[in-house]
């Protein structure tokens, strides 16, 4: 996996902790609506789900962050490269996923697929 690739999941591995953080313990503010179009009345209803969406996130990132270390440090390139392409073609997908489920959420949807989408890119450019 090439320095670009890299950098793009490694990127995406820092986007999905700061988001999956804002998940956990954000999910009800006002400031944050436009990104996860909670109303007040219903952060109750919604919090076990939000909370859950955000410790994915973070277990996507640290599975990013394991696949990066093994890939640069453990001595096994192919299984850290596999363990990131595979995160990152999930949040492609997952993006995709959103954008079909939630038409309001476009931007939240290309932020969750672009910077891993160009990690795939860029590996299978490079290669």
């Amino acid at each position: 996996m090439n320095l670009l690739s890299q950098i793009f999941a490694g990127a995406t591995a820092l986007a999905l902790i700061v988001v999956g953080l804002l998940e956990i313990f954000a999910h009800g503010d006002r400031r944050f609506y436009r990104i996860f179009l909670i109303k007040p009345e219903d952060v109750q209803a919604v919090r076990m789900w939000a909370m859950n969406i955000g410790a994915y996130n973070i277990a996507f990132a640290l599975g990013i962050a394991t696949g990066l270390w093994m890939l640069n440090f453990s001595g096994d390139a192919a299984s850290g490269s596999a363990i990131v392409i595979f995160c990152c073609t999930a949040q492609v997908l997952l993006g995709i996923w959103l954008w079909i489920t939630e038409k309001r959420l476009l931007t939240s949807a290309i932020g969750q697929a672009l910077g891993p989408g160009l990690a795939l890119v860029f590996y299978l450019i490079f290669r």
